[in-house]
Formats: structure tokens, sequence, C-alpha cells
């Protein structure tokens, strides 16, 4: 059984538990003000482990680097009683995975308002020199209006320019199986399509109430993102309207170069059509 976090880190008391992951914990607490925030520590068992503690200052650094108000902002690291963790702003509403699985028909009327925010910050992060990596609908806070905030930066990269493209350094792919680009899975260098292509794949969850691709086995799942055909959104929806399937599709492009080249360029495109038939269903 896994050692629980002590009740108080330094200044700040830990109140309820938001989440877990397999090195993390993420607590709601309150400062010796009665202020709130969010702690993301790393479990009792990993604490030692250089490596954590790397990727919080490095998640850190990537989200000091931004100031939008899609973007959960990071106060500070630090480390109480040799626990690593970080401190940021607390946005109290649950992620889209969770939200999906309710029920894709109660997030229609929000629906334009989350796909136009997290664009809004993927644009931001991009235009800072990063890429995300990690787009999903779990990094997805998403308000009862819309209102969204894009959380988790530890496998951030910098966005490869022309010299990282002409070099072709390949990289250890990371990642989500449900949410990777093509390139991702080959450990190829990103740009932002590979954050276009998981948006991608955010925005056929969301419609479609499943990603575009499953697969009981990583690899085979892997494989499809690869090389199989782009699936149809409107088969899954009968309310997803024809033009929404067929841009999916391109955002979908197995090459980078036949998806849209900027988060810009995906927002005037969301901007022109009608993503639903009906905002409202019985």
């Amino acid at each position: 059984m896994p050692k629980p976090l002590p009740e108080q880190l330094g200044p700040l008391t830990l109140v309820q538990q938001l989440g877990v992951g397999k090195n993390c914990q993420i607590w709601e607490a309150v400062d010796k003000s009665g202020g709130k925030c969010v702690v993301k520590a790393v479990v009792p068992e990993m604490a030692a482990d250089a490596s954590m503690r790397q990727l919080f200052e490095h998640e850190l650094k990537v989200a000091s680097s931004l100031d939008h108000p899609t973007i959960i902002r990071i106060h500070r690291f630090s480390e109480e009683g040799g626990l690593p963790h970080l401190v940021m702003e607390l946005f109290p509403h649950s992620n889209l995975k969770k939200q999906i699985q309710a029920g894709t028909n109660l997030l229609l009327p929000k629906l334009q308002r989350i796909v136009t925010e997290l664009a809004l910050a993927l644009d931001h992060v991009h235009a800072r020199g990063w890429v995300h990596r990690d787009v999903k609908p779990e990094n997805v806070l998403a308000g009862d209006d819309g209102q969204v905030k894009l959380i988790d930066f530890a496998i951030a990269s910098r966005s490869s320019g022309l010299l990282g493209k002409l070099l072709g350094g390949k990289t250890p792919p990371q990642g989500s199986p449900s949410y990777m680009s093509p390139e991702q899975i080959r450990g190829q260098a990103l740009d932002a399509r590979s954050d276009i292509y998981s948006f991608g794949c955010v925005l056929f969850e969301l419609l479609a109430g499943r990603p575009p691709y499953t697969s009981s086995e990583t690899n085979e799942l892997l494989n499809k993102h690869v090389s199989a055909t782009v699936p149809a959104a409107d088969k899954f929806n009968a309310n997803i309207t024809s033009s929404a399937s067929k841009y999916i599709r391109q955002l979908l492009a197995k090459k980078p170069g036949d998806r849209p080249k900027s988060m810009q360029e995906v927002l005037g495109q969301l901007r022109s059509i009608r993503l639903v038939e009906r905002t409202v269903v019985a």
C-alpha cells in the first residue's frame, strides 16, 4: 500500500485529494491565511528520485514562460520534509475526460467555448516556443461555463526549428497512446503540428464520445495512429456536422504537412464551421 502524504507541507495544509498518478498525487490545500491552492507532490516512495525533481523543475520552467488565462499558473517549486512538490492555482472543476464520460450531450452548450479556449491555450504555448506533447482530455480542466485551463507541462519540449528538422534527431517517444501524433510515436522532431494532431483527437472525443482509435494493446493502438484510415467522427454521432467531421480528418492527417500549420489557422477555421447540428439534445 502506498505511503500517505503528510497532512502538512510547510505552510500548506492538504485538504482533499483531487487526483493520483503513478508517481504523483494532486491535492487541494490551504495556506495559513486561508488561501486555496493545488499541490502536485511526488509520492513518498519516489521522493528521492532525482528524475522526478527534474520533471517538476522543468514543468515550473515551462509554466513560468507562459501567461494566458487558459493556462494553469504554477506559483513555485518547493521541498518540505524531503518531498518535492509544485504549488499552483486552484481551478475547482473536473477534467474533460470525466465530463465526456458523464455524457457528451451535457457538453453541447459549452462545446464551442471549450474548443476555442483550448485552441487559444495551445496557440500561446506554441508562440512561446513549446510543444505540449501531452494534449488529452485529462489535461484540460473545464468550468460549467466552458472556461478552460490547460495543465501538465511535465513533458513539454522546445519546438524543433529548421535546424532540428534538418538534423533529424530522434527522441524516445513520450505521451499518451490515444492522442500521440505519428511523428511523436516515431520519436521524430516535433513542432506545433504534433499538438494540432492531439487537439484533433480531443475534438473527435468531445464530439464522438470516444478517441479516434481504440485498442486494448498499446502497440496496436500506436500502429493505428501511424497507418490506419482516419475515422469519420459523424459515424459515431449523427449530431456532428459533415463539415466538422471533414475538418477533424484534416487535423488527424498522418503527415504533418497535410495538417493546418498553426493553431491560429485552426482557430480561424473553427470560427467558420458549425461543430454540431443541435446544441441541445433531448
